[in-house]
């Protein structure tokens, strides 16, 4: 039984590692909700451009500062916790950024979700869940 959990875990880690490189490799911004979210990521080695959208402006403003940042045609990450105000979330900056010529990602936060969404609900838990697969039995 608990080689099978450490097996188990060892290949949740690999997805995991995985979805996470790839996230690094796309070298595009990435909005999160807030500053939780942020110290979650940098705390788990994440060095590329974050955008936190609680810093009190508009969903569609942080869509436009992306079109003005980057250029319109750029890529960002959708990387929003995976409750319901996550689901809204994700959906208008999809919408949003589509609307401006942005290509959004929603697939790295949907094969989070795919993994972790039995033991964590948010970005800000992550760390926890990295940690939690690490623990040798």
């Amino acid at each position: 039984m608990v080689k099978k959990m450490r097996y188990r875990n060892q290949k949740r880690l690999e997805i995991f590692n995985k979805i996470w490189n790839s996230m690094k490799d796309l070298d595009c911004p990435v909005i999160v909700e807030g500053k939780r979210d942020t110290m979650a990521l940098r705390n788990l080695g994440y060095n590329g451009r974050l955008i936190e959208l609680n810093d009190g402006n508009s969903i569609l403003s942080t869509v436009e500062k992306l079109v003005h940042n980057f250029g319109s045609g750029s890529k960002f990450v959708i990387l929003m916790d995976w409750d319901r105000t996550g689901e809204i979330i994700t959906k208008r900056l999809k919408s949003y950024g589509e609307s401006c010529d942005l290509i959004p990602n929603v697939r790295i936060r949907q094969d989070l979700s795919a993994l972790c969404s039995k033991e964590i609900t948010c970005i800000e838990e992550l760390p926890s869940f990295v940690h939690m697969l690490n623990i040798p039995f």
